[in-house]
């Protein structure tokens, strides 16, 4: 159940993190990062282990990967432009530093 948690927890913080870095640009953007950054930090400090956090980026790649492809409608939520190049890779720094960080105190 922990798993799941992490991993439906990392794919709403990538949603959040899509639909704010458009929004109000370049504060959506650091909007979107700080939430990343903190959630992903939060996962590890709740449960405590570092493998929930890779529950967790596991949710955050998959709506990541389905934002960067096409749709059906030929929608594109993260562009390749440097709004959207930026976002992705900021974040998936961020996000492997917040990984990485020390769980527990």
């Amino acid at each position: 159940m922990k798993y799941f948690l992490s991993f439906l927890i990392g794919a709403i913080t990538a949603a959040g993190g899509v639909f704010l870095h458009l929004s109000y640009p370049p504060f959506g953007l650091i909007l979107g990062l700080a939430g990343t950054a903190a959630t992903f930090w939060s996962v590890g400090k709740y449960y405590g282990k570092k493998r929930y956090r890779i529950a967790a980026l596991a949710g955050w790649l998959i709506v990541l990967n389905d934002a960067t492809t096409f749709g059906e409608g030929g929608e594109l939520l993260v562009q390749g432009d440097t709004i959207g190049l930026t976002f992705l890779a900021s974040s998936l720094a961020v996000v492997v530093i917040a990984i990485f960080l020390p769980a527990k105190s």
